[in-house]
């Protein structure tokens, strides 16, 4: 069984403000023959949100709340996973954040 979508996270509850980590199960995101794709599209009341892998091999986090528009972008070209690939959104009404929250794999504990 897998889990939710990432858009499925979004809603009227965390519209203005919110914070997501969201493991990345999609083995598509670093595969550089893929032009583009879109992880999440979705607008809440006044709000849009949307995460998209560009074919500039770019993560770009878009929040528009109202007229209000928020960029936060992470290069792909020099990420290298190494342990599990989890993302981290978190927004506001005059800001949007996008890293990498690393979870150490098993072999980091010895």
């Amino acid at each position: 069984m897998s889990g939710p979508k990432l858009a499925d996270l979004i809603d009227e509850y965390n519209e203005i403000k919110g914070t997501i980590r969201y493991k990345l199960s999609d083995k598509r995101l670093f595969d550089k023959t893929i032009p583009q794709i879109v992880l999440c599209e979705k607008s809440v009341g006044r709000s849009h949100f949307s995460l998209i892998r560009t074919e500039d091999f770019e993560l770009i986090f878009t929040y528009q709340n109202g007229k209000k528009i928020h960029r936060s972008t992470l290069d792909l070209n020099t990420y290298h996973p190494v342990y599990d690939t989890i993302l981290f959104l978190n927004w506001g009404p005059d800001y949007c954040e996008l890293y990498w929250d690393v979870a150490p794999g098993c072999c980091e504990n010895f």
